[in-house]
C-alpha cells in the first residue's frame, strides 16, 4: 500500500481545520430557544427574546471571529455546544476568555 495514500485524509484534514476554525460556528439557534422555551412551559416571549439574543451574539462575533485567539475559540464553541450550541454562551465564554488572557494571575509564596 502506498503511504502517501494512506496518510492524504489525515494530512488533508489537518491542513483544512485551521480554514474551519476561522469560520463562526453554525449553531441551531431556533432549536436552542424552542429548548429554552419549553422549559419555560412553551412560552413565545421567552422563545422571542432567545432569538434575539442569540441574534445580537452572532452578529457581534461574526465580524471579529477569525481575529479571536484559536484556543479561545475552540474552547469556547466545545463550551458552547455543551449548553445545545448557543451563541450567547459563545459570546460570553469567548468574554471571559479574553479578560483572564489579559489578566494573568500569579502565585505569591
Amino acid at each position: 500500500m502506498n503511504r502517501a495514500l494512506f496518510f492524504s485524509p489525515f494530512l488533508f484534514a489537518c491542513i483544512a481545520a485551521p480554514a474551519q476554525a476561522q469560520t463562526i460556528p453554525r449553531y441551531n439557534a431556533e432549536g436552542y430557544c424552542q429548548q429554552v422555551a419549553d422549559i419555560s412551559g412553551g412560552s413565545a416571549m421567552i422563545f422571542n427574546g432567545c432569538m434575539d439574543m442569540e441574534q445580537q451574539a452572532y452578529n457581534a462575533l461574526k465580524p471579529v471571529w477569525a481575529q479571536l485567539p484559536g484556543n479561545a475559540r475552540n474552547y469556547c464553541d466545545e463550551v458552547a455546544r455543551v449548553s445545545g450550541g448557543s451563541y450567547t454562551i459563545l459570546q460570553g465564554c469567548i468574554e471571559m476568555e479574553t479578560e483572564a488572557a489579559s489578566s494573568p494571575r500569579s502565585f505569591d509564596y
